[in-house]
Parts: C-alpha cells; structure tokens; sequence
C-alpha cells in the first residue's frame, strides 16, 4: 500500500502518543507540555541547539528522554540513517540545506504529535 509522507508521520506521531499514554500521569503532563514548547524552541535556537538540550535533559527525566527518542527515531525511519540525529546535525558531511529540510520534518512531525498530545494524554487541553 501507498501512504504519503503525511500519513506516516500521523502514524507515528499516533504510535508515539500511545506508548506515552500507557505509562504514569507525571510523565504524560510532562512530556504534553515539553511537546507543545519544543516547537518553538527549535523555531528560536535550532534544531541542534535544541536536540543538546533535550539529550541532556534526557538522563534526569523519562519524558525528556522519550520526547528525543521519539523525534530521532523518525529520523532514522524516514532517512534510513543509523546515525543519532544530533550526531548527524554536527558531522562535517552535513550541509546546512539537509538540517534545514529535517527542521522541516521534525517541526511537521511535532505538529502531529502535539495535536494527540492534547487529545490523549493528561495534561493535554482536552484530555480527561
């Protein structure tokens, strides 16, 4: 079957949310509010700006660390790449034209997953 791209990034952003969901209210409110702020922090500092501060954030707190995973795993699905998304950002080989095209994808990957963020989980606008 032929899905767009715009469909697979649904499905994951979906798949995403649900592994979140399945787990405590804490990090559910968390990882809700840090999905709805990343956006903009890529916006203001950079996709790689913000990757370093999500990694190091990621060892303290499970949301941190399921938001960056969840955003490098895309990356991975959609590039084929085996390489860490930041790790990729900061190699001599990357143009700044490729960073500008996955900030793209990672913002309209964002997009998906804050709008079921809000719809599932708690924290979210219309969550329960």
């Amino acid at each position: 079957m032929l899905r767009s791209l715009e469909q697979k990034r649904a499905k994951y952003a979906w798949d995403s949310i649900s592994n979140v969901k399945s787990m405590d209210t804490k990090i559910q409110e968390k990882y809700s509010s840090y999905v709805k702020k990343v956006p903009a922090q890529i916006v203001t500092n950079g996709l790689g700006n913000t990757l370093a501060f999500l990694k190091s954030k990621s060892s303290g707190e499970e949301a941190y660390r399921l938001l960056n995973n969840h955003i490098t795993n895309w990356f991975k699905e959609i590039r084929g790449e085996n390489k860490d998304l930041l790790g990729w950002i900061i190699s001599e080989d990357t143009s700044s034209i490729e960073v500008f095209r996955e900030t793209k994808e990672i913002l309209a990957l964002l997009n998906w997953m804050k709008r079921f963020a809000e719809a599932e989980l708690k924290g979210g606008k219309s969550a329960e």
